[in-house]
């Protein structure tokens, strides 16, 4: 590759990736103002633990700590606020059976319902964002957000690692 493509390349990957990181920030304004009207303010971590727990029975404080992707002392503190912050338990804390040095961590009813309401603020924000879009604008989209996803990991977007 020449060197003045190559330039123009990491130029335009460069521009993409802040015009994406704006309508991200943008989108989580809007999707914070319809989060707090559903009753649940999560931070990001929050969230991570709720949704990688509503596909599971059950997971051991570390296993969740390392799939969220925090450190200890910031996996506590998720889970203090998961279990206290609400007048209902969003997870609930317990030893494990096998392993008495473990603690095992699960989403109650109330968790779903919050990981639930968060989800939909976001996507609901996304859709706001993109109706403009025409049909054809839409099946681009699509395309390209399929090839992005596939580079990140975990498959195309929508299809749960």
């Amino acid at each position: 590759m020449e060197p003045h493509v190559k330039k123009n390349r990491e130029t335009n990957l460069q521009e993409l990736a802040l015009q994406m990181f704006e309508l991200t920030r943008r989108t989580w304004f809007e999707s914070q103002r319809e989060k707090l009207k559903g009753g649940y303010d999560l931070s990001e971590s929050e969230f991570l633990a709720l949704d990688t727990l509503e596909h599971v029975s059950f997971m051991s404080v570390g296993e969740l700590r390392r799939h969220v992707g925090v450190l200890p002392a910031q996996m506590s503190r998720v889970l203090k606020a998961l279990e206290q912050r609400y007048d209902e338990k969003l997870v609930v804390c317990s030893i494990n059976h096998t392993d008495k040095r473990k603690i095992d961590v699960a989403i109650t009813p109330r968790g779903r319902r919050a990981v639930g309401a968060y989800r939909r603020s976001k996507i609901g924000a996304s859709i706001r964002a993109m109706e403009s879009l025409t049909d054809r604008d839409l099946t681009n989209l699509a395309t390209i957000l399929r090839k992005i996803g596939l580079r990140v990991g975990g498959g195309p977007p929508g299809a749960r690692a």
